[in-house]
């Protein structure tokens, strides 16, 4: 998509007004104000800036344009946020010239989606309306669902009739051969001898599964006797695949984010029970266990997920299962039991809420979790089974990032077990040191959510310290990163600096890494970036609300270089080699060569 179309699009939108129909903003001077969408608060630190089109979160530091903020409040793409704005306001985007393979796809996909959003219609108004939707109705109220929540998750009803959808569907032009390859309807016999169809969901109650566009991609149907399968969803097809989607996200994305975390449980009543009552961050996987693309798509929005199974034996390994694919996602897993009920929703109607939350407020780590049922299936009689213990827990030990956390854990096995600390500690790191170097690369470091800009780049009162990344994170003053910050704004007001920049400071100088995106993004393009990482984005929003005073330009660009320049040159050896290594880890070589020159001069001078 052309940079000048995008442009037009983002000059043509009203920010306030975007935002306004998600937030209620009061004026304030120049600005706007109101409670931020991102994160729970009480007093307003959400600021939207007409002037700049601009928002940014003094408290959550969430920032950005109108673009970044659709993306993150729709959880839409880039593109999908653009084109929401330009048919708005009015702006024509430029057509694509597509494949006949493309075109058809293209055409395939739009027809799944017409045919999907016809039948959760019908589906839902006979819950709704009709006579023939009493069944359902009768199941859903009985189970503690109103017409509201009916309506929130589109709820319907498959009537006990083999052809209720097909007449349907037939009326508004869709064939029985489409509904088959859709999952909607089956055949009759061989297709050579002329069985005809009928319909997949019959007397059933039905949850509409919807994607993050709240568009029907599927369903999956409960029946409302003793008959099986007990459960029947959609198959697999071209355009939907259970194990890339959860129940719930549709609504939940916003609450996982606003919470911290993620409620994963099995069922989809219990997502409904859930949110009904005041948590509107649980999910559920479509009838299947766990996968990893669910997992990584709940690492989109948080790095805490606590588990809600069920508590029998099916639930608890589960639980197991799915806790290891979320562990090797990088997450922070817990895990709530709900003593005295078989679900969330059955706990919720016979304790309530408070107890509820008294549950949450006592779960179990998936370490401790893993060990109590370990424990409880077998427990450990000899020195040998303790050992063993300790050996089938370590691969969940050494993935802990935190040294505090692991020794934790450690320290819980020495005392359960019996045994010393260090016994514990030396197995542990015995069977740490055979693991293969391939696995390491594939684990993540846990990203810490604080409140401040400052804080967030580990910046403490004098220095940004070295931090726990993979590769070694340069030390930066605070006076350094002040000093950026200043020198980025000038850039900002007045890009004819950057040739003086250049000339005198180079293009890799810049300490925080965000910084250097800025400012590589203002070099190559000669303008702010419409579209990049969220972080960036924020810092931008930042950047631009923080009241300097440039009234004498020349002056402070010439202090701020000369700042730059001076520390330069009392920067140590080792933290040239630490920035070395951060550019080389950014893919950015040439600056990564330009130090590696610049080491290697000091070390002849003896510095």
């Amino acid at each position: 998509m052309p940079e000048e179309v995008i442009e037009e699009v983002r000059s043509r939108t009203d920010i306030v007004e975007v935002i306004s129909e998600y937030v209620s903003l009061q004026r304030k001077g120049k600005n706007y104000l109101g409670l931020c969408p991102f994160h729970s608060e009480k007093t307003p630190s959400f600021t939207v800036t007409p002037e700049k089109q601009i928002f940014y979160c003094f408290g959550c530091n969430t920032g950005g344009n109108v673009f970044s903020f659709l993306m993150k409040r729709e959880n839409w793409s880039f593109v999908e946020s653009v084109q929401n704005l330009a048919s708005r306001y009015g702006v024509s985007l430029p057509e694509k010239e597509l494949s006949p393979r493309e075109r058809e796809e293209n055409r395939r996909r739009r027809r799944f989606e017409e045919i999907h959003e016809l039948a959760a219609n019908y589906f839902h108004e006979l819950l709704l309306n009709a006579p023939e939707g009493e069944p359902g109705r009768r199941y859903f109220t009985k189970r503690g669902v109103d017409p509201d929540t009916m309506k929130g998750f589109r709820l319907g009803y498959a009537p006990e009739r083999w052809d209720g959808l097909l007449n349907y569907m037939q009326e508004r032009g869709i064939q029985p051969h489409e509904l088959a390859e859709n999952g909607l309807a089956l055949e009759r016999g061989a297709p050579d001898k002329g069985g005809g169809y009928y319909d997949r969901f019959r007397n059933r109650v039905l949850f509409s599964i919807l994607d993050r566009r709240s568009h029907t991609i599927g369903f999956g149907g409960r029946v409302l006797d003793d008959s099986l399968p007990k459960y029947l969803n959609s198959p697999e097809t071209a355009f939907f695949n259970k194990g890339h989607h959860l129940y719930g996200m549709h609504r939940a994305h916003q609450g996982i984010r606003e919470k911290g975390f993620a409620l994963l449980v099995e069922g989809y009543m219990d997502v409904i029970a859930l949110q009904k009552a005041g948590y509107p961050n649980a999910v559920a996987s479509l009838g299947t266990a766990l996968t990893r693309d669910q997992a990584k798509l709940l690492r989109r929005y948080t790095e805490r997920v606590v588990l809600l199974y069920d508590s029998d034996a099916a639930g608890i390994q589960a639980a197991l299962r799915g806790g290891e694919i979320l562990r090797n996602a990088g997450m922070r897993l817990d895990i709530a039991t709900l003593t005295g009920a078989k679900d969330p929703d059955e706990f919720l109607k016979c304790y309530g809420v408070e107890n509820f939350e008294k549950a949450l407020s006592q779960v179990l780590s998936y370490v401790e979790f893993k060990y109590r049922t370990m424990v409880k299936e077998a427990p450990p009689q000899s020195i040998q089974e303790k050992a063993e213990l300790v050996v089938k827990l370590a691969p969940d030990i050494v993935k802990v990032n935190s040294p505090i956390e692991r020794e934790g854990y450690e320290r819980f096995l020495s005392l359960e077990l019996g045994l010393t600390l260090e016994a514990v500690q030396r197995e542990i790191a015995r069977l740490e040191n055979k693991k293969p170097k391939n696995e390491y690369l594939q684990e993540y470091s846990h990203q810490k959510q604080v409140s401040s800009g400052k804080n967030r780049d580990n910046i403490k009162d004098a220095t940004i310290c070295k931090g726990d990344a993979v590769s070694p994170a340069p030390t930066v003053y605070l006076g350094v990163y002040r000093t950026e910050r200043m020198l980025l704004r000038l850039l900002i007001e007045d890009i004819s600096y950057l040739p003086r920049i250049r000339a005198e400071l180079g293009e890799s100088f810049w300490k925080v890494p965000a910084h250097q995106q800025i400012f590589d993004y203002l070099n190559q393009e000669g303008r702010l970036p419409v579209h990049s990482e969220e972080m960036v984005q924020s810092r931008l929003a930042s950047l631009l609300l923080e009241e300097f005073d440039i009234s004498q330009s020349e002056r402070l660009l010439e202090d701020c270089i000369k700042g730059i320049l001076s520390t330069q040159a009392e920067e140590k050896v080792e933290d040239l080699q630490a920035r070395m290594a951060a550019l080389e880890k950014s893919g950015d070589m040439a600056g990564a060569m330009a130090l590696l020159k610049e080491i290697g001069e000091r070390l002849k001078r003896g510095k």
